[in-house]
């Protein structure tokens, strides 16, 4: 060390970097003018003097060391917690590093690459009204290349053609005979696949691929937008439309080309066509966020634009759902059967649209960036070898019935030449009506209202799903679809399109060396030696047909197709879904509404991801029970995936029962109609049995069929005695009056929240009315809660009330068909685990005869009911009952039938009084002051009178026998608000009147809500109050109830 240093050592960093300032000036003082005026960014980066990783390291203290770090792993994991202050420290650590460091820099380069891709460049998606829906055409997918992928456009190429090709091919019939032809040799898919699956290949392959045959462009858009039923451009679109409400016309699809392919692909667009409606419906009355407020004039009017408005975004919003479900169809069930995944206890699937985090040592894969579809996947997709017998006759008789030689009507189709059947099809096509719904399809017969019987479409579909599909290979196409395939080699050498080895290299698979690798059949391997000479000339759509089939293999091969093609069908799933704006960025909960998403959805605990139960239940609602394999699993036959299921441990979820079409629920309104049917016990029976077996079932045991809700026989009826007896004991009704006296209140203070002064706002049905009700149950059957006096418990009492309401719903209200399976799987297994807990409960008074220690503290600080609740078991279990039966046959059902209805009365009678009946909150106030009997028995009158008033109570009863009852509507729709949930009074009873037929088997629908605003009984109103029921099965616990609600409702 100098003397110089030794003496300023603190300042020499300073006084070394003054110095070397001086230096600089100088020397560009006496150096000649630059060629340019200021030296590039990037040229002061390369002249900087590069320090070396250690020497950086030394510059940095521990905090920048840790900074470094977070940074690197920030990098990997592609996310950045903004709470530890990154950003701001790597600003620090650039600031300490010195001017000339090389990893410095790529520190840098890492920040900006980081802060560049935080958003898209160019920007994917706007605010543009012409890209907020799906155009009629495709176009405007990529907003920066609108015509990317739209109908009529070009096809893209894949793989260019390189090699020298033999200009003296073969003759394309040569081609058919020897290598495509079945001739009378079928064989049945290796995996029993059914037709289902290829009917909706087929739909994919005409969503994407319609061949102009003059001009040779796609006359369809390169996207999976369900073209084949809502048409390839505006003028076919508004065809298939009503232009009212939003609609489809009812049971039709655009394309005409469809109606030349067997039954079930038809079936199939009809059934998408049923979704979409359905769907508008749905948007129509939920109308989430007002946004699809009605107009309120005539169509005719002035708001002729406001009425084509509202149509078109109920329309186009349900397109983008509808489209929503056929891609997680095709990548739900369809891929993971391709995949053999649907062997598998896996719920994993090849999903595109998963979304990827990012990061700066990777790049995300590109999403939203548009389609173009190639010749050479227009080749691919041509499965004419999975044709079942059936179809193959089907289409015999088709061909030979609608296609026609011009100047010889006696001519056999297999005898037209290639000009002649062109000319055949185009003329077939002519004569279809231009007006879908004006079609006939099938021989079936439409209705009135254009639409064709249920149970005629869902026969089509369920011998779809028992119809074993054919396999891949060669010589597997049938006859019948020579002049078809003839045109498609003829095609392939039109457009000029590389050989077989050539696309294989394309998507990095290896060259065929010989014709054994192309397909090991001997016979085969002479059939291509002879026609082409070697592997390299054969060309690839022959190639990709007579190309051995993969075998089977669970999970990973299930389709067992020809090797190349399976290769390249996945990579084309893929660039179909990631590349396509609206199912990828657009794909959002915002666009599709929350409602309409989740009804586009998959669940992993539902048919391990599969969805194609959605389109089933919702196209044939009365046709297919809720767990029927025919609508979980139709892309396999039944009989194997009884074989499939056994394996996993999940057959015993299933139906294998064939499906048989219902007629629909038959409503009944009046008071009178509906006593007559709850009161005929003998000739209608309750619906509830069934499913609270299934709620309560142990391994090897029935319970609840005694129950007093789940059947009409003595044993039923003893049960509710029994209960009564056990529940109407002791002083009820006072202890009952002071638990929700004390409870009320203590949640009204303990949920409010102060908004601004001297004002409070509470969540009055879910922090108090459900709560309340929650813990009045818990305390009655000795239920450890969990809550701020008893931490020890199980169940919080959100959680608890959530898992009886979700038991009550698979219960009593589980009226939707499409979700019923995954309620009612939910609902036991929730229903499993309260009943163990309750199990251990039981136990434990049956063997003391008074609650434990331990569940005894962990009730403590509980409003309690010293008599009526804590001796409640005691009464159930005396005399010696069993104690399971008691659990799950009495216990169970109770709990599953007391606390949600009692919650959802309570709600919608306070709704009433906020609302219409607001005016007589003042007196509701007085009363509830007064404290005297007079004035509590007043309010419960009100209270009564609310639940009336604003009641939704519905219920079941199934025809045990022919009946015919005479009904009438009490009351109407406002006709000044349609939309009112106050409905007017019927002034012409006697004019309204009609009979109704009842048959037996048929399911009949009891509206509470109108028999309980029938004028003929309002002026006994306290005999006529029906949402308790009525009847034998009238609500056990009615007197309870009354008591427990005034009490509640009182307090708030």
């Amino acid at each position: 060390m100098s003397q110089a240093q030794e003496q300023f050592p603190k300042h020499q960093p300073a006084l070394t970097e003054k110095l070397a300032a001086v230096r600089d000036v100088l020397h560009k003082s006496i150096s000649p003018i630059p060629p340019h005026p200021e030296p590039s960014p990037s040229a002061t980066a390369q002249e900087a003097e590069p320090t070396t990783l250690l020497q950086d390291v030394k510059k940095l203290g521990f905090e920048d060391v840790d900074t470094l770090v977070d940074f690197l792993g920030s990098a990997v994991r592609g996310q950045i917690d903004d709470n530890d202050m990154l950003l701001e420290r790597l600003i620090e650590l650039f600031s300490k590093l010195p001017p000339g460091t090389v990893k410095g820099k790529k520190l840098e380069y890492g920040l900006i690459n980081q802060l560049w891709n935080g958003v898209e460049h160019p920007p994917m998606t706007t605010l543009a009204e012409e890209h907020k829906y799906r155009a009629a055409d495709g176009s405007n997918n990529n907003i920066h290349s609108p015509k990317m992928g739209a109908a009529g456009t070009a096809y893209a190429r894949s793989a260019p053609p390189i090699a020298y090709q033999n200009p003296n091919q073969p003759e394309p019939s040569l081609v058919f005979d020897m290598l495509f032809a079945r001739g009378d040799d079928f064989k049945p898919h290796p995996n029993k696949i059914s037709s289902v699956l290829f009917y909706l290949a087929t739909i994919i392959t005409h969503d994407i691929f319609q061949t102009d045959g003059l001009s040779g462009v796609n006359k369809t858009s390169s996207y999976l937008d369900l073209a084949p039923l809502y048409g390839r451009n505006q003028e076919e679109q508004d065809a298939v439309r009503t232009k009212l409400d939003g609609r489809l016309k009812p049971d039709s699809f655009s394309s005409k080309r469809v109606l030349g392919f067997p039954p079930g692909v038809g079936v199939m667009l009809i059934m998408f066509n049923r979704f979409h409606n359905y769907i508008v419906t749905q948007l129509a009355s939920i109308n989430e966020n007002n946004r699809f407020d009605r107009p309120t004039g005539p169509a005719a009017s002035d708001s002729w634009n406001a009425w084509a408005k509202y149509d078109n975004d109920l329309f186009q919003t349900a397109r983008l759902i509808t489209c929503g479900l056929y891609v997680s169809i095709v990548l739900r069930d369809y891929v993971r059967t391709i995949l053999n995944m649907n062997r598998t206890a896996s719920s994993w699937a090849l999903d595109p649209r998963t979304n990827e985090g990012k990061s700066i040592l990777r790049g995300e894969t590109p999403e939203g960036t548009g389609n173009q579809v190639s010749v050479e996947f227009n080749l691919i997709y041509r499965w004419h070898c999975t044709i079942s017998p059936k179809d193959d006759k089907w289409t015999q008789e088709m061909f030979a019935k609608e296609l026609k030689h011009p100047s010889d009507p006696d001519k056999k189709v297999e005898d037209f030449t290639l000009k002649e059947f062109g000319h055949a099809i185009r003329d077939w096509e002519q004569r279809i009506d231009e007006d879908p719904v004006k079609r006939g399809f099938a021989d079936l017969k439409r209705g009135k209202d254009g639409s064709f019987r249920e149970e005629d479409l869902a026969k089509i579909f369920k011998e779809s799903v028992e119809d074993v599909a054919g396999s891949y290979g060669a010589n597997r196409i049938p006859e019948i679809m020579k002049p078809i395939e003839l045109l498609g080699i003829m095609n392939a050498r039109k457009w000029n399109v590389s050989s077989l080895n050539e696309f294989r290299e394309f998507f990095g698979l290896t060259r065929h060396p010989t014709f054994e690798d192309i397909n090991p059949d001997p016979e085969v391997v002479k059939k291509l030696r002879y026609l082409y000479g070697t592997p390299d000339q054969v060309e690839l759509y022959p190639g990709l047909v007579a190309e051995k089939a993969k075998p089977p293999m669970a999970p990973g091969s299930g389709l067992c197709g020809n090797f190349t093609m399976t290769r390249a069908i996945l990579s084309d799933a893929v660039a179909l879904v990631r590349g396509d704006r609206f199912y990828t960025i657009d794909y959002t909960p915002k666009n599709l509404t929350n409602w309409g998403f989740n009804q586009a959805s998959y669940d992993h605990n539902v048919d391990q991801s599969h969805v194609l139960y959605k389109l089933v239940y919702r196209a044939f609602p009365n046709s297919f029970k809720q767990n029927s394999i025919y609508a979980h699993f139709p892309m396999t036959v039944p009989s194997e995936n009884k074989k499939i299921l056994e394996s996993i441990d999940r057959a015993y979820l299933y139906s294998w029962d064939e499906p048989k079409t219902k007629t629909s629920t038959i409503p009944v309104f009046s008071h009178k109609a509906v006593s007559e049917i709850l009161y005929n016990q003998t000739d209608f029976k309750v619906t509830w049995g069934e499913a609270i077996r299934h709620l309560v079932a142990q391994p090897g045991k029935e319970y609840g069929k005694n129950f007093c809700l789940a059947g009409d026989g003595k044993a039923n009826m003893l049960n509710r005695t029994q209960i009564r007896k056990a529940l109407i004991s002791g002083p009820w009704e006072q202890e009952v009056w002071r638990w929700y006296t004390h409870m009320t209140p203590k949640l009204l203070e303990q949920n409010s929240f102060p908004i601004r002064k001297g004002v409070n706002e509470v969540d009055i049905v879910r922090d108090v009315i459900n709560l309340t009700n929650t813990r009045f149950n818990a305390a009655l059957f000795c239920l450890p809660i969990k809550n701020e006096d008893s931490p020890w418990g199980v169940y919080t009492d959100q959680e608890l009330y959530m898992v009886v309401a979700t038991l009550f719903q698979s219960v009593f209200l589980d009226a939707d068909v499409a979700n019923s399976f995954k309620l009612r799987t939910i609902a036991r297994e929730l229903g499993q685990g309260l009943g163990k807990l309750m199990t251990v409960v039981v136990q434990a008074v049956a063997k003391a005869g008074f609650i434990t220690d331990i569940v005894a503290k962990i009730r403590e600080g509980e409003a309690s009911l010293p008599t009526f609740g804590n001796h409640l078991i005691e009464r159930l279990i005396a005399d010696g009952k069993d104690i399971d039966e008691v659990i799950w046959g009495t216990i169970m059902p109770v709990v599953t039938a007391n606390v949600t209805n009692q919650s959802q009365v309570m709600a919608l009678c306070i709704d009433y009084y906020l609302g219409e009946g607001k005016q007589y909150l003042g007196e509701l106030y007085d009363l509830a002051h007064q404290n005297t009997a007079e004035a509590d028995e007043k309010l419960m009158k009100y209270m009564l009178e609310g639940c009336r008033l604003r009641g939704t109570v519905a219920v079941y009863r199934e025809a045990a026998t022919n009946q015919v009852i005479t009904d009438y509507a009490p009351c109407l729709l406002d006709p000044n608000d349609p939309s009112s949930r106050t409905p007017v009074v019927n002034d012409d009873i006697e004019g309204t009147k009609y009979e109704v037929k009842i048959p037996k088997g048929q399911r009949v629908l009891c509206n509470l809500m109108t028999a309980g605003r029938d004028p003929t009984i309002f002026e006994a109103p306290g005999e006529s109050y029906v949402h308790f029921g009525l009847g034998p099965h009238w609500c056990a616990g009615k007197e309870i109830s009354r008591v427990a609600q005034t009490s509640l409702f009182k307090q708030i």
